[in-house]
């Protein structure tokens, strides 16, 4: 099954106006320059492209990459024209604490290569806010997502991404 350029269109114009337009939280990233969905498109375009993985995890992953951060941060559902398995991925990685986010034991693989992508997003841009504790714990967060990830999906090239923006970061 290939991803259709219509299809991926109309996914990234809802993504788009979720977050312009039914965003609960207003914020933007990089101290206000960048529009918040800068983010969700970030992870859905890094994981499409990591050949590495296998293609209908791509395929499913992408999706809910692009749609991860709406439950949380806008007042819209997802589609009902959304797959069901899509929804499943995003209501699973949807948390309602800091505290429930860490919990990612009992999480399926490709949940965890789906949040390991998403919590290396916020690494890279150094959206993190700046208190000492919470980037500890994003980091150590990070490691225990990237030795799952690694254990199972092998040298994947988001690993490899992964192990260079954890190496570059100083927190």
């Amino acid at each position: 099954m290939n991803i259709e350029a219509k299809e991926f269109k109309q996914l990234v114009d809802l993504v788009y106006s979720a977050h312009q337009e039914h965003n609960t939280r207003k914020d933007y990233r990089q101290e206000g320059t960048v529009p918040f969905v800068v983010h969700p498109l970030w992870c859905a375009l890094t994981l499409l492209n990591d050949q590495r993985i296998p293609f209908e995890e791509r395929r499913i992953g992408y999706q809910a990459l692009l749609l991860h951060d709406v439950l949380e941060d806008t007042d819209m559902d997802i589609p009902e024209d959304i797959s069901r398995e899509v929804v499943a991925l995003v209501q699973e990685m949807t948390h309602a604490s800091w505290d429930d986010e860490q919990n990612i034991s009992g999480k399926s693989h490709i949940v965890k290569l789906l949040k390991l992508t998403d919590k290396i997003a916020s690494m890279y841009d150094e959206t993190v806010r700046p208190d000492p504790v919470r980037r500890r714990q994003w980091k150590e967060l990070i490691e225990r997502l990237l030795a799952d990830v690694e254990v199972h999906y092998g040298n994947i090239r988001l690993v490899t991404l992964a192990k260079a923006i954890l190496a570059d970061t100083d927190w």
